[in-house]
């Protein structure tokens, strides 16, 4: 995707132009991609894990009205745009409805409409054709069918929602991101993603920019900007998280509203509503879980085990807790304490 940032802040310069008097002015970075000022790095993020899986695919809640005063708020072009292509609905409408028709998150599209053309903050219609750089390859260019606001938001949703199909089965995205596999960015820079939604932020934008503690990188804002954006965004609203968690015996903690666990006890699937209740359940994952704790698959015991069992695996003799996502996380403090990285073990499985 192409990258495109914000004008409304200054990063300070590594240079000093004279002003006269023996006055000096700080020169600002330009993004040599774009030619675009860009922002101060006021806070940096590990590149190997940008976001989190529920922040991408979660705040399912958000409502149009929270998206409409934040537009609002921001002083936004957006807050009163209505797009024709789209029977006239509200720019806020549209974030909201194409993001959960795909369960991604409509924060998450905030951010990354603002990484991608400074809509959210600027009072203008600047780039509103191309308003999450969907169809718009680093090569240069964008597609025609994806222009206009209503379509970029649509087509952001359902190329981020289709990169975790084959995330969520352990498998690559169609560029080749996957957890705990090392990849090289553009910048050039290695990483290796510790969440699938960092994964799935280097394959839509195979940058790690200026806003990461690692890669090096200060003359392009790339996807560790998303995660700024994100969080500040999140910091600046009262989006409320959606109603009551949910205790679940299985994870032995509370999860958030949307989350799905495979019960321990009798492997069916179940999700936390909104009134603090699980549903009946399932025996086939929902397909719209903002997170989920499953069976993680043990070659070492050849069955798949629950969310916090603890195995000592035959391959290199040490102990590892089956934890969020069906994912496996060292645990070399079962031994003594009879517990992992999510807690104690439900159950205990040594050589």
């Amino acid at each position: 995707m192409k990258l495109r940032f914000p004008l409304w802040l200054l990063l300070p310069a590594l240079s000093l132009a004279v002003v006269g008097c023996g006055q000096t002015e700080e020169e600002p970075v330009v993004d040599e991609l774009t030619g675009q000022v860009l922002e101060p790095v006021t806070t940096e993020y590990d590149m190997n894990r940008l976001l989190e899986d529920a922040d991408i695919t979660g705040g399912q809640w958000i409502t149009t009205a929270q998206v409409q005063a934040f537009l609002q708020q921001k002083g936004s072009y957006l807050a009163t745009y209505k797009d024709p292509a789209w029977s006239n609905k509200t720019a806020a409408a549209l974030i909201v409805e194409r993001s959960k028709a795909y369960t991604i998150s409509p924060l998450y599209m905030l951010a990354r409409i603002q990484t991608e053309s400074s809509l959210i903050t600027s009072g203008t219609s600047a780039n509103l054709a191309k308003a999450t750089g969907c169809g718009c390859p680093d090569s240069g260019g964008c597609t025609v069918s994806y222009a206009g606001f209503g379509n970029q938001i649509e087509c952001s949703a359902k190329k981020m929602r289709g990169y975790f199909p084959d995330l969520d089965a352990g498998r690559a995205t169609v560029s080749g991101w996957k957890p705990g596999v090392a990849k090289s960015t553009s910048d050039p820079c290695s990483v290796t993603p510790a969440t699938k939604a960092t994964a799935a932020l280097y394959t839509y934008t195979p940058w790690v920019g200026a806003y990461a503690i690692q890669c090096g990188r200060t003359d392009i804002g790339g996807s560790s900007l998303v995660a700024v954006k994100f969080n500040q965004f999140k910091s600046e609203y009262a989006w409320g998280t959606g109603g009551t968690p949910c205790y679940s015996g299985t994870v032995d903690a509370n999860v958030a509203v949307g989350v799905c666990v495979q019960s321990s006890s009798d492997a069916i699937w179940r999700q936390c509503q909104a009134d603090g209740t699980f549903t009946a359940g399932t025996t086939a994952k929902p397909t719209n879980c903002t997170a989920a704790w499953p069976y993680c698959s043990s070659a070492t015991l050849g069955k798949s085990v629950p969310t916090r069992t603890c195995v000592q695996a035959s391959s290199d003799s040490l102990w590892y807790q089956c934890g969020a996502e069906g994912a496996w996380q060292g645990a070399s403090s079962v031994p003594t304490t009879g517990s992992g990285p999510v807690g104690t073990c439900y159950a205990t499985y040594a050589l």
